[in-house]
């Protein structure tokens, strides 16, 4: 039904606000930025904060432009102000957020805390998790304490990524004596119990291998990685796609699904999958070897400095691609980078033991042995 038809008797009359929406919306019998305009004003200019609020909605909506005039007098900020004079916590937080990151405005982080630290009181719990992260790590107004202070608020609240930060900030002991392990795994698993995912991604990592008030299971470690993914967290993809293609968790191979994970995680801009989808291509994991495609996946990966990825296309080079100098070079830059391997392989150039491919993810380290059949893949393909 269309805001202008006619109204059956016994209707009520429809309320300026929902009308105003109406018209956002195009529940009404034509979009007209105009019309909403026209009917978001009556509420505010008679001083109605939450109205006041309302407005600053179309003028941060990315259709601005077709929304408002030119003329229009009152950006965003302005209105949030007002509203958020009036004491609408929602408005304060807005006006707050914008002045931290200087969106509409000077950025001016002190009357961000000022504008934050009234919508907490009024009952904008994100508040807390926003000053949380200013005492955290801003410069000037750091404060750990008080950072401490508003994540515990924040994270009573439910806001799961506040429960996450306490997580690493006892793990590290910022601000403490020493780390306070049981407070942070304490933090941890609220936040991963609230779907955090990068909470769910760290318990994936602790319970694959067990630690300190985390039991060890492959199974459970499965189901945090996969839910973790699952809600977008890309390295949780590559951890998901590295357990598939390798068998790992307790899990059956599945390279297919491995393959499309890592995909996906390296179009994100993980390096470790870029790595990890080398490998594959090189050790006859997917439908056919394919030594050019791994080399140019480790140079993707080499080059953000995947000391591993580096030190396997050393080892491409040295058995055809670009020769044994350039593999020297690079076995050396792979040692300094990290790799477990690059420093056995340059010595293997001249002693002619077995040269080894690696993966590392942090926690999950493999080694694949380049063994006479792929090494024969390699020089076919040089």
């Amino acid at each position: 039904m269309g805001l202008f038809s006619r109204r059956k008797k016994g209707d009520s009359v429809p309320k300026t606000d929902d009308c105003s929406v109406r018209y956002r919306e195009c529940d009404s019998d034509r979009r007209t930025g105009s019309g909403s305009r026209k009917v978001f004003l009556v509420p505010p200019v008679n001083g109605l904060p939450d109205r006041e609020k309302f407005m600053d909605g179309i003028f941060d909506d990315s259709c601005m432009g077709m929304m408002m005039n030119s003329d229009t007098k009152f950006p965003a900020n302005d209105w949030y102000e007002l509203s958020a004079g009036r004491g609408n916590c929602d408005a304060q937080f807005n006006l707050a957020f914008n002045l931290e990151h200087g969106i509409g405005a000077q950025r001016d982080v002190v009357k961000a805390v000022e504008w934050y630290t009234k919508a907490a009181a009024g009952g904008n719990f994100k508040a807390y998790y926003c000053l949380g992260c200013i005492y955290a790590a801003d410069s000037e107004l750091a404060d750990l304490e008080k950072s401490y202070d508003c994540f515990s608020r924040a994270s009573t609240e439910g806001i799961s990524r506040a429960s996450y930060l306490l997580y690493v900030m006892y793990m590290k002991g910022m601000g403490l004596d020493e780390p306070n392990t049981y407070l942070a795994i304490k933090c941890l698993k609220q936040a991963a119990e609230e779907k955090d995912p990068a909470a769910l991604y760290a318990m994936g990592q602790l319970s694959l291998y067990g630690s300190e008030y985390v039991d060890r299971s492959g199974d459970r470690a499965w189901k945090y990685f996969e839910e973790s993914s699952l809600l977008g967290c890309v390295p949780a993809m590559t951890a998901v796609g590295v357990m598939l293609c390798f068998g790992l968790g307790g899990k059956n191979p599945n390279r297919n699904v491995a393959y499309s994970t890592l995909m996906a995680a390296s179009n994100s801009g993980d390096m470790t999958a870029s790595n990890a989808l080398g490998l594959m291509h090189l050790y006859s994991m997917t439908q056919s070897c394919s030594p050019k495609k791994s080399e140019d996946l480790f140079r993707i990966s080499a080059a953000a400095g995947d000391g591993s990825a580096l030190n396997n296309l050393a080892v491409i080079q040295y058995f055809g691609m670009d020769g044994k100098d350039d593999a020297a070079e690079n076995f050396r830059k792979a040692s300094e980078n990290g790799s477990v391997h690059a420093a056995e392989n340059a010595v293997s150039i001249s002693s002619g033991e077995p040269m080894a491919c690696e993966l590392d993810c942090g926690y999950i380290s493999l080694s694949l042995i380049m063994d006479e059949e792929h090494v024969k893949k390699i020089k076919e393909h040089a």
